[in-house]
């Protein structure tokens, strides 16, 4: 009987996967099948290229990957046939199969980690999330084709292990553009890359200070931040916060106290441009007097500047790091925002002995970042996309701003107290006491919209709302979902 070997072996050559591969896998399918019975003999691989219509040296690999897997055998001047004795394809079991049961073992006790809590995964097709760009508007193309052209034509090197400080081409593109946007200082040198700033609020912690070293951070702050300090054993010192953002005066209180208590101050993390949640700017005012505490009393300002370049009232005030003058501030921040959260690169900007240490944790911890999407965004970053695509999402951006208030404004204005942020990506909301903010967020979420159940600020009812990922349509039935649910 002839065989249609043709019919039976279905070719894509459009497929990623080598043609010889899929004739192996078709053979060995038809075998597993009963199609192709023991003892079958095959075409030769001339034949079976003519008929295939592909090169004969490919038939030739398909075959030797099926004899190598103990699918056919070869006998000389005989042919090719389907082997007798076929090999198993069942997978062997690991073990006898027993009841489960618990063993306590004590020395293999998993301790509970009761300070670190996993963030929801928005899967909603609208919502109010923290503050996150819209990634329908990320140059996402030109990332793309950059990203492609490093992996098929770049030197080979960018494909090695390098080291963990970050591309050096990168840094150094980075530290010019820093130089001229932000009013600072630096050198390549200065600057570590990281898979976002949640890395790097782990890599300070780790590496710059101890278990029960003092810090200080806003009443208000940035909830994975004090996750991450406090699950590093550092004792938080909660400074009060104003319509202005973090009292200074409070910080010198608090700087002395400990003083005096022989366990000073050794850090305070910030959020200096857009306060987090409550998306207020720390008057310059502030920042002289802050950095003039950190002198005084000799403490490092962890300066996390997360959405600096979204500012729509006027021009962005400079951060602490460009006027600091004794390496005290340790800047950090990600290209999440200006892009879209799934791309991890991140930075901190410190003195070179900070980053020096920094990159040894780092090398332990993750051993280097993401080498060609660090190229890819120097090359963005000296071409003009970036700057030209940040243009262009911050009109887009103060356009939704205006709107997500006008909206909540007219429809909801005895429900939700705000101030129209002066930058960044979200609304700070404080729902009136009458509404559970726990319970409206289980309510519209069922409706298809997510909005924070105000957890992470106990006892306040407010969220922050970001009106950034949700054009005008869509934010008009976010709107009217609430409206509903209230």
């Amino acid at each position: 009987m002839q065989i249609p070997f043709k019919t039976l072996l279905e070719i894509n050559k459009q497929s990623s996967l080598p043609i010889y591969v899929q004739i192996a896998n078709g053979i060995s399918q038809n075998i597993q099948s009963g199609i192709l019975k023991t003892g079958t003999k095959l075409l030769g691989t001339r034949q079976m290229a003519e008929l295939l219509e592909i090169h004969r040296k490919t038939v030739v690999a398909a075959y030797d990957e099926l004899y190598s897997e103990g699918w056919i055998e070869v006998f000389p001047k005989k042919g090719t046939f389907v082997a007798q004795y076929l090999p198993t394809v069942k997978p062997v079991e690991f073990s006898i199969k027993q009841e489960n049961t618990i063993l306590e073992i004590p020395n293999l006790s998993i301790a509970q980690n009761a300070i670190i809590k996993i963030p929801p995964v928005i899967t909603h097709r609208l919502a109010f999330n923290d503050g996150l760009p819209d990634i329908r508007l990320a140059p996402r193309e030109e990332l793309a084709r950059l990203y492609a052209h490093y992996i098929k034509f770049g030197d080979s090197s960018i494909l090695q292990y390098t080291n963990p400080y970050g591309h050096i081409r990168f840094r150094e593109v980075f530290s010019a553009f820093l130089n001229e946007t932000r009013g600072m200082n630096i050198l390549p040198q200065n600057i570590l890359t990281t898979r976002g700033s949640q890395m790097a609020f782990y890599l300070i912690g780790s590496a710059l200070f101890q278990k029960n070293d003092e810090m200080m951070v806003g009443s208000l702050n940035y909830p994975a931040a004090n996750m991450t300090f406090e699950s590093l054993g550092l004792k938080l010192n909660i400074v009060p916060i104003d319509e202005d953002g973090i009292v200074v005066d409070a910080v010198e209180e608090i700087c002395k106290q400990k003083n005096m208590s022989g366990t000073p101050i050794k850090a305070i993390y910030i959020t200096s441009h857009h306060y987090h949640p409550t998306t207020v700017t720390l008057k310059p005012e502030r920042r002289i007097k802050l950095l003039a505490l950190a002198e005084k009393y000799g403490f490092y300002i962890i300066e996390d500047d997360y959405d600096y370049d979204y500012h729509y009232a006027n021009r962005p005030v400079l951060p602490l790091a460009s006027a600091d003058r004794h390496g005290l501030v340790i800047y950090l921040g990600s290209f999440t925002k200006r892009i879209a959260p799934t791309f991890r690169v991140g930075y901190i900007v410190a003195k070179q002995e900070i980053i020096e240490e920094l990159a040894k944790y780092r090398r332990i911890m993750d051993r280097q970042g993401d080498t060609i999407l660090e190229l890819s965004l120097a090359d963005m970053l000296e071409n003009g996309t970036l700057k030209r695509y940040t243009t262009k999402a911050l009109k887009t951006y103060r356009e939704r701003r205006d709107f997500t208030c006008d909206l909540l404004k007219n429809e909801l204005v005895n429900v939700i107290d705000f101030k129209i942020p002066d930058g960044g990506m979200a609304i700070w909301a404080k729902f009136d006491k009458s509404i559970s903010l726990m319970k409206l967020s289980e309510k519209v979420s069922k409706k298809g919209l997510y909005l924070s159940n105000g957890s992470a600020y106990e006892g306040l009812n407010a969220c922050r709302m970001g009106f950034s990922s949700m054009n005008l349509k869509e934010m008009e039935e976010a709107v009217a979902i609430l409206r509903t649910c209230i």
